[in-house]
């Protein structure tokens, strides 16, 4: 069949307008599949700086959080120590001010621990030392209080045992430091805070012995229970000393 010419032209238009409104469709199409990569890679971007924010360590290192609240503890424990030999009210007074002051250290620690993934320090071994230290100064705040409900004054044998328990701690605080640079070291420091808290353990047999002799059955009763409460506060020293070995076998 012969067409003419004004078929031949209308098909013509006809076929030129399919190209353009394809060739629109296409590019508009390639825009919005551009705009679509962009916002991706934006948004991959933003996610990647986030996790590198989350991963990379902070300059609030966990680890200097825990050495400090290892130094309000030796300072919670000094000030025992003087309160086991005599001291007063004065001393009393600070361990309980320090005892909430390690608290406060052990809440930011905490804080810091939710906030990273990655830390220098597996985040267990970081929170056990931290519980476990404050176990320590919560068990010699408890000491001064249950003295105080019970009307004893602490003897030779709790400025002892006191002066043992602080030293302990002392050396669990220089061996958290040691975490930051000589795992060998804080493995030494555990063990010397073991044999403090075995010195404790001593002073409360010495102690029980002592009371033999004495006639006063209120006032054994009283002694025996004020000196097994430090035998258990030496008993949470080691405590922290096994686990701070713990962290220094797994660093191997």
């Amino acid at each position: 069949m012969v067409m003419s010419d004004g078929q031949d032209s209308q098909k013509g238009q006809d076929s030129q307008n399919g190209q353009d409104s394809q060739n629109g469709q296409d590019s508009q199409n390639g825009r919005v599949s551009r705009g679509g990569r962009r916002a991706a890679l934006l948004g991959q971007d933003s996610k990647s700086r986030w996790w590198r924010r989350l991963l990379e360590p902070t300059d609030s290192d966990v680890v200097v959080q825990l050495v400090e609240q290892g130094k309000v503890s030796i300072d919670a424990l000094a000030a025992f120590s003087r309160w086991s030999a005599g001291g007063g009210q004065e001393f009393a007074k600070a361990v309980r001010d320090l005892e909430h002051k390690a608290d406060d250290a052990r809440k930011s620690l905490l804080v810091t621990l939710r906030g990273v993934l990655v830390t220098p320090i597996d985040q267990e071994d970081l929170y056990v030392l931290s519980e476990r230290c404050d176990r320590v100064v919560n068990a010699a705040k408890n000491i001064v209080r249950e003295a105080e409900a019970l009307g004893w004054t602490p003897d030779k044998y709790a400025a002892f045992m006191g002066g043992h328990l602080s030293t302990g701690m002392s050396h669990l605080g220089q061996g958290f430091g040691f975490l930051q640079r000589d795992h060998d070291e804080a493995g030494k420091a555990a063990d010397k805070a073991v044999r403090s808290a075995r010195a404790v353990e001593y002073g409360y047999r010495q102690a029980m012995a002592g009371l033999r002799d004495n006639a006063d059955l209120k006032e054994v009763f009283v002694c025996r229970e004020m000196y097994r409460s430090y035998a258990r506060a030496a008993d949470l020293v080691s405590g922290v000393s096994d686990r701070l070995w713990y962290v220094v076998l797994g660093s191997a």
